[in-house]
């Protein structure tokens, strides 16, 4: 037997309100059902107008004295106490029983409709407060109102929450009364709205108005006004989402005769408010159709919480983050913070809730986001702005934005990753061509960002190719709290990446072997040759061996050309060295067939013409390195926007152009086009970088002999590290910076 503590249950506060209008809602119906029961008996062939037995039995008479005392004693036990032993053991409710043993009501209020007026009612609170919108002149935006309950909004506006002779009405019907509330609803067509209902709608806002009568406008959660439309002025409600009090609310209505159920047992079954936030209309309706108000909530747990205790049973429980670097070391760190927030070690507000990977295409950044959401034990939940885009036009892509972090807040706790962030244009990039288009699309996003970062168990993980181009508004702390780069992997991260594809195939000798030869390549790159070599092994009959795998990977020993890999390395040492002269730390050299890269920490500086000029030095020493082993430089320092020869450029035309730091002093004429400049122009830029790199050569010429030796031993290992580069350096001289660090 259920034990209550409910002699004065907690009631939200707009309970009451609530229930007065679920009331009136349940006159209608009763009106409805009576006038239809008349048509059908009038309609009735001849001999059948006098048959005894209605079609609808008529609802039984509670004095209403007696349900009055029992909403104000919800633990009182109204019926004898044999028939509410009884009524227990068969497995009813008899809290929501009348005197004969029956609990449904006679009057079945149609469910949905109910829990949107109770939800409407809530946001409203009070009559007062419905009385305020029916001023002259006001205008009410709704927010959150389903799209599936566009349909039903004036049928619960007019019948059970308006007072005594106010009237709502759609604004596509010209009704002309003085107490009458204007609708502005947007059009629905197979359970979505498309573009062109969009532009319907405010063409019936702009028309309600046009006159005095109070304008209110109902939109889904998924859907925002444009900004002229929204004044100051509007007051703005939103429609709460379902939770526990709203299901209880909405069940003493569908399955009591009495006003109330056994509420405890109820409450006690239902799930919790965070996994109610996943409720379809198809899941309730279903879980409607149980007997009793117990029956229905386990229902809902059923369903709600069964196929998310699946999903963490199946996940694996040991760590699954197993790459090396800085970024694998911070996604270990947000998931050790995520898991402790959720063992209740830790508050949300603690802990950071979001990261931006950037780096080159396959670098691994998809498969680090998937890797977080398992190694948390919680959801992942994939989208891109690639994806919104698809959508179509400017409010459908926002409606497929809103969807996607609508999907996260359904699955939390869990990791919502956004690829592809980079394809969101930037404010401040002077590209005018759809320049409000791109504005509206970003306002879009960080209006979501603020929204999911007020809500915990949710972290967004974000990955780009170009973070230089995403709005600086969007990479601001708190949209995205941690921002780090995914570079090439290193010769241990693609040996430990081999080693975890191949499952220890080949000898370790032969792995690092292979690791070293594949410097340069992805970790995109690795996962298709190992996946390739496997499919002709297998189709070929024959066991998978290094020869197949160095095919497939691009790397075979015999085709390389060292006379190339050495230059790259002398080229790439050069930069090593310069950089290491003027104060600065070489975290990592590295050679491939395909080209060389260094990746250097260059230290806050003032920003003098001297800052520059060492930057400029550092640019072209690779250059300068070059021409002083062999003579003649390569094509290695240009190419694309990113080499060596462009970084140069560019810092001189700013210096000239945009810094004051040149020819034109305090002149400011903008960013220059490389392709534009006069004669003169270009023949200045080419004078100052030959200066720069003729000043690297001769920093580099008292070190021939350590540049060769190095090049060489970089070649054999394709890869140095701080510790390395340190190693092989400490005896240069710095300019400036920090001292040499020893090894002990």
């Amino acid at each position: 037997m259920s034990q209550l503590d409910l002699s004065k249950p907690q009631r939200p506060d707009w309970w009451q309100f609530a229930e007065d209008c679920v009331r009136r809602y349940h006159l209608y119906h009763r009106e409805l059902q009576q006038t239809r029961r008349k048509t059908l008996k009038e309609d009735a062939p001849d001999g059948s107008a006098g048959a005894e037995e209605p079609l609808v039995p008529p609802a039984p008479d509670h004095p209403h004295s007696l349900l009055h005392y029992l909403s104000k004693h919800p633990d009182a036990r109204h019926l004898p106490p044999d028939l509410w032993e009884a009524l227990e053991e068969e497995g009813a409710d008899p809290y929501a029983c009348d005197d004969k043993g029956r609990w449904l009501p006679d009057t079945d209020l149609p469910a949905d409709r109910l829990l949107l007026l109770l939800r409407i009612a809530a946001a409203f609170g009070s009559p007062a407060a419905v009385d305020a919108q029916l001023a002259r002149g006001a205008v009410l935006i709704l927010h959150n109102i389903p799209v599936s309950g566009f349909s039903s909004v004036e049928n619960l506006l007019n019948h059970a929450l308006l007072p005594p002779g106010w009237q709502a009405f759609d604004s596509r019907r010209q009704v002309q009364l003085p107490q009458r509330v204007t609708l502005a609803v947007p059009s629905v067509r197979e359970g979505e709205i498309e573009q062109r209902h969009f532009d319907e709608l405010q063409d019936l806002i702009i028309k309600g108005l046009a006159h005095s009568q109070p304008l209110w406008i109902c939109l889904p959660h998924e859907m925002a006004l444009p900004t002229p439309l929204v004044a100051e002025h509007c007051h703005q409600l939103t429609v709460p989402q379902v939770d526990a009090d709203f299901l209880i609310a909405l069940l003493r209505q569908t399955h009591s005769r009495t006003g109330r159920i056994d509420e405890a047992a109820a409450r006690a079954a239902l799930p919790s408010n965070g996994q109610l936030k996943g409720l379809s209309a198809a899941t309730l309706v279903f879980a409607l159709r149980a007997p009793t108000a117990k029956r229905v909530a386990q229902r809902l747990t059923q369903a709600l919480v069964a196929p998310a205790a699946q999903i963490a049973e199946e996940a694996p429980t040991q760590e699954v983050i197993t790459g090396i670097g800085p970024a694998y070391d911070t996604a270990r760190q947000l998931v050790a913070d995520l898991r402790l927030w959720a063992e209740g070690g830790v508050a949300w507000n603690e802990i950071p809730h979001s990261l931006l990977l950037f780096g080159a295409p396959g670098t691994g950044k998809s498969y680090l986001a998937r890797a977080m959401g398992r190694s948390a034990r919680v959801n992942c939940v994939e989208t891109s702005c690639a994806e919104w885009q698809s959508a179509g036009h400017l409010g459908n892509l926002l409606l497929a934005m809103r969807r996607s972090f609508d999907e996260a807040r359904k699955n939390a706790p869990c990791i919502l990753f956004i690829d592809e962030v980079d394809a969101i244009s930037s404010r401040t990039s002077g590209d005018t061509h759809g320049s409000r288009y791109g504005s509206q699309v970003i306002a879009g996003l960080l209006e979501q960002m603020d929204r999911i970062s007020l809500e915990e168990g949710i972290m967004v993980v974000g990955a780009c190719n170009h973070p230089q181009h995403i709005d600086p508004a969007v990479l601001r702390a708190g949209r995205f709290d941690i921002k780090i780069e995914m570079p090439l992997p290193s010769m241990a991260m693609l040996q430990h990446l081999l080693a975890e594809r191949l499952q220890d195939a080949f000898p370790e000798d032969a792995m690092l072997e292979l690791a070293r030869d594949c410097i340069g390549k992805t970790a995109a790159d690795v996962d298709a040759a190992v996946r390739a070599a496997r499919s002709e092994a297998r189709h070929s009959g024959c066991p998978l061996d290094l020869q197949l795998l160095r095919r497939d990977l691009q790397v075979m020993a015999q085709e390389e050309n060292h006379d190339l890999l050495y230059r790259i390395a002398v080229h790439e040492s050069g930069h090593a060295i310069a950089a290491w002269i003027f104060g600065e730390t070489v975290n990592q050299v590295r050679v491939a067939a395909a080209g060389g890269t260094i990746e250097r920490d260059v230290p806050l500086n003032a920003g003098l013409p001297a800052d520059f000029e060492c930057q400029l030095y550092i640019h072209l020493a690779g250059r300068a390195a070059e021409r002083l082993i062999f003579g003649v430089v390569s094509a290695g320092a240009g190419g694309g926007a990113t080499s060596d020869l462009a970084q140069a450029a560019r810092m001189v035309l700013a210096m000239e152009f945009e810094l004051g730091l040149g020819a034109f002093g305090n002149g400011w004429f903008g960013p220059q086009d490389p392709s534009r400049l006069t004669a003169c122009e270009r023949q200045r830029l080419q004078e100052r970088l030959d200066y720069a790199e003729d000043h690297a050569r001769a920093l580099l010429y008292h070190h021939q002999q350590l540049l060769k030796d190095m090049a060489a031993d970089l070649v054999q290992k394709r890869e140095f590290d701080t510790k390395a580069v340190r190693s092989w350096l400490r005896g240069v001289p710095r300019k400036n910076g920090p001292e040499p660090v020893l090894d002990q």
